[in-house]
This record gives C-alpha cells, structure tokens and sequence, in this order.
C-alpha cells in the first residue's frame, strides 16, 4: 500500500480512537449474537479479508477479548478533538477536515446514527457528483473501520456511501440460512443475473460487484428519500431523540421514517420501479427489519 499522504496520516489514528470510543459506548446495545456477528465482521474488515471468508475460532476469540479490554479501556470517553496541520478542529467538522484532504484523493465522514451514537470513518475517495441538490460522495477502501456498519449516511445535503460496510452487510443478508428469505434472495439475486446457490458455492468479487453496486445505487435511492418525501418525520424524530435516545419509540419513529423514504412518490422504491431494477426489487424485502417489517408486511 503506498504511503499516505501526511495531513491523511495524522488523521488516521485520531479518527480510530474516536471510532473505537464510538465502538465502547453502543457495544451493550446489541443482544450478544448481534455484537458476535458484528465482531466477526469487523475482524475481517480489519484484516482486509472477504466477507465470505470463515477464518478458525481461536484467533478470533482471542482478538476479541482483546476488543472488549480495549473498549473498557475507553468506556465513558467522548470524541476528542481531532489536530490537522497543527490546528485543532471539531470532530464533527467534515467540511473543514474535507477541505485539506479531499484534493488529496481521501474524504473524512462524521455523524449521528440511532441513538445520537457518534459515528467516524476515513478513507478513499471514489467519486463526488451532485444530484437532486445532494452531494453525493462514494467511498473506496476505508483507513478506518467502526462496528456500526453504516452502508449510507446523509449529513445535511451531503451523503455519504460506504462500499465496504454494505459488502460485508450484503453478504451477510445472502448467506442468511432463514427459508422466510430464500425467495427474496433468488428473486433479487436472479435480477442481477446470479444464482443464489451458485454465488453460495462459489463466491468471488466479480460475481458480488453488480449486486454491490446495484444495492449501493438503492442506498442512494433511500438517502434521497429521506432528503424529500421523509423530511417532516424530522421533527418527530428530533422530538423523541431529546427525550428518549435509544429506545423503543426511538426505533419505531426511525422505522416510520424509513417507510416513508421508500414509498413516498420521490422514494427508493418508486426509484427502483422507473429503473425497472428487477435485483433492488427483490433484496428489498430482505432487507427490512425491526419496525419496518411490523408497519409493512
């Protein structure tokens, strides 16, 4: 891997640590097989290792007892402030970070996720291009990595796509062994030209990338939707995020916003039908859970 450019380099461990302080404080959220299976996947996105890639349990188990030490090592620690170039600058500051590394090639992403839970990542910069009024940047190979997983984030009129936690999650939803997701998988997998138990068998980039990037390009569709047809779920949400950050009711406003960035007439799956996006169609369902499940069966 070549050297990294420096104002790059000297971020990379800032925004680490911040992601593992990040890490520390939402791990008791999970139920102990969502934070495993999340473990498991951060092991191998560390180790740059493909998602369908099983490796022995020993080591694994080892590293994540040292995982869990690190976390109690930094349970109860904010964010710190990140040093650029000899200036200090707010962690949550994209634009101002951004503008020092993206002519470099790299892009700097922070935010809230479920539950205000502060979220970091760093890498390449594959691409950015507006669209309907958004700023749309497409992340390539990731310096850093952070248990959440988030395949999109929006950011105001920023979003933010993330290859490679979507792959991880993608494979995880194809290798799903429910029967209740069998006939998703084969129909969606069909419209991107595969075979369920062909790609169980023999699973390799070439044949995930259409998936990949078919599902990325949904990501996309749901971020704008979000951005339009959802925004007056907004203030409900702010509402309930005061008062009530991490709950139940928490999930279900999330869950009704969700429902309608997807339905409404700017929505992903209005989007997925003009684009007659046979493969979106079908993961789609396979994609719902919690709430959103319940609300649209």
């Amino acid at each position: 891997m070549p050297a990294l450019p420096s104002p790059v380099a000297e971020l990379v461990p800032q925004v680490r640590l911040n992601s593992r302080r990040s890490d520390a404080a939402v791990a008791g959220r999970y139920s102990l097989c969502g934070l495993l299976m999340r473990l498991r996947n951060l092991n191998k996105w560390e180790q740059g290792l493909e998602p369908w890639r099983e490796q022995d349990p020993g080591p694994v188990l080892e590293w994540v007892s040292r995982r869990e030490e690190a976390w109690l090592a930094l349970e109860g620690e904010e964010p710190q402030t990140l040093t650029l170039q000899g200036r200090r600058v707010d962690p949550f500051d994209c634009r101002a970070v951004n503008q020092k590394i993206m002519p470099l090639g790299y892009i700097y992403g922070a935010g809230l996720a479920g539950g205000l839970a502060p979220v970091f990542f760093l890498g390449r910069l594959e691409s950015s291009r507006r669209q309907e009024g958004m700023l749309v940047h497409r992340l390539g190979r990731e310096l850093t990595q952070d248990i959440f997983f988030l395949p999109g984030l929006r950011q105001g009129s920023e979003v933010f796509l993330r290859r490679w936690p979507l792959a991880y999650l993608l494979w995880d939803k194809i290798a799903d062994p429910r029967r209740s997701l069998a006939r998703f998988l084969r129909f969606g997998l069909a419209g991107y030209g595969l075979s369920l138990d062909d790609l169980l068998r023999r699973p390799d980039w070439p044949s995930l990338e259409p998936v990949l990037a078919g599902e990325q390009e949904a990501v996309l569709w749901h971020e704008l939707g979000e951005a339009g047809d959802a925004a007056p779920a907004g203030g409900p949400l702010r509402l309930v995020l005061e008062r009530h950050p991490g709950s139940d009711l928490e999930h279900f406003v999330r869950g009704v916003k969700d429902l309608m960035a997807d339905t409404g007439p700017r929505g992903r799956l209005a989007r997925i039908i003009r684009a007659r996006a046979r493969g979106a169609l079908g993961l789609y369902p396979a994609w719902l859970s919690g709430f959103p499940r319940l609300l649209f069966p």
